[in-house]
């Protein structure tokens, strides 16, 4: 419960100050409770693109008896984070007003940084748990 509040707080700051310095992607709105807002449906977007993504791996793994996973892991590790760009895309979709993504290399870099904000999240709320 930790992670996802500092991942939510996190992506919020980078909602509000950090996407908008890249080249491509326009946010108008407040920290709160714009960037708030938008960076907990984020996650869930983020929630449910994932599980689509194994619920696609898991059915192209039975019909390939498993040898699509020797093509599917490799990209899935190596390209992840071009989900988060996905992500940002289909939540520009559905809030043009507040949210303007001027296409797929704009996100990319969004991505990247969803990345990092995850990275450096789960590692903070694996020190605080342990105290």
């Amino acid at each position: 419960m930790t992670r996802l509040i500092l991942r939510i707080i996190a992506l919020a700051l980078a909602f509000a100050f950090v996407f908008p310095r890249i080249g491509g992607i326009s946010f108008t709105g407040e920290f709160f409770p714009d960037a708030l807002v938008y960076s907990t449906l984020f996650s869930v977007t983020a929630f449910l693109v994932n599980a689509a993504a194994y619920i696609a791996t898991a059915a192209v793994s039975v019909a390939t008896l498993g040898l699509a996973l020797l093509v599917i892991w490799p990209l899935r590790l190596l390209g992840w984070w071009a989900l988060a760009a996905y992500q940002l895309l289909l939540l520009a979709e559905f809030f043009p007003g507040k949210l303007h993504v001027d296409g797929w290399q704009p996100a990319l870099l969004a991505g990247l940084v969803v990345m990092v904000v995850n990275a450096l999240t789960t590692r903070f709320a694996e020190d605080f748990k342990r105290g």
